[in-house]
């Protein structure tokens, strides 16, 4: 019985620093109807259980036997009340932070792939297409499906899978952001030419802008007529993603 007490005590406590946090925090979170509902469910619930201590619990509902085996619903309902305040506090968080990764993890792929297709070229001799695809793998500007590399033997400039070449293909699929391949003369494909290795005549840039309120990184990988890839970030080169 003490150390249900003690439990007791403790869920208490919690409790009260959950609602002072979820006071000080309100104005950040999620205003639906069911987190203000919660919230009054907890208020109501610490209160009953701070100012009727010696109160005693209905011995119809709950004998002493019960209490001996596990929690009583008050406690149970407590500790519901502070879970789902603390999951409602930490969701931005999360998405914030997985908005990041998936930024970061995209660069890594475009950086690499436009690296490999240099590469490529210049030892095998033969053209290079990179573009961004839809999952039938026809290659368009504004897709984010997936990223091909492939030797289109064809020249039709997108891929087929019974006749070309796949050098690399890399799913994309961004949950927070929308990529967008910008090359002259509005081309859906980045050609890297076998007898050097360069992208003559096909430079330009793929963009990444967010698309979620928790996503706020702007960048474009660039490449240009003699190869060179380059990170750049919209704090020094406007990617206007907005536009």
């Amino acid at each position: 019985m003490a150390l249900l007490h003690k439990i007791s005590l403790s869920y208490k406590m919690l409790s009260a620093f959950m609602l002072l946090v979820f006071a000080s925090n309100k104005h950040k979170l999620v205003q639906s109807r069911w987190i203000i509902y919660l919230h009054q469910i907890c208020i109501v619930i610490f209160y009953k259980n701070t100012h009727n201590t010696n109160t005693a619990i209905d011995t119809s509902t709950f004998n002493s036997s019960s209490r001996k085996q596990g929690f009583t619903l008050v406690e149970l309902i407590v500790t519901v009340c502070v879970l789902a305040i603390i999951v409602t506090i930490a969701a931005p968080i999360i998405r914030t932070q997985l908005a990041r990764m998936e930024a970061k993890h995209i660069k890594s792929q475009l950086e690499t792939s436009l690296a490999l297709a240099k590469a490529e070229s210049y030892i095998r001799r033969q053209n290079v297409i990179v573009c961004l695809s839809d999952t039938g793998g026809r290659c368009h500007r504004d897709s984010d499906k997936t990223l091909l590399l492939f030797i289109d033997k064809n020249d039709n400039n997108h891929f087929d899978a019974q006749i070309d070449r796949l050098i690399i293909r890399q799913s994309l699929t961004p949950k927070y952001s929308k990529l967008s391949l910008r090359v002259g003369s509005r081309r859906h494909y980045i050609k890297f030419w076998g007898d050097s290795g360069k992208p003559r005549g096909h430079f330009g840039h793929i963009k990444y802008c967010p698309t979620s309120t928790y996503n706020h990184t702007m960048y474009q990988i660039s490449f240009s007529q003699g190869g060179q890839v380059t990170y750049k970030p919209n704090e020094s080169h406007p990617t206007d993603c907005g536009q």
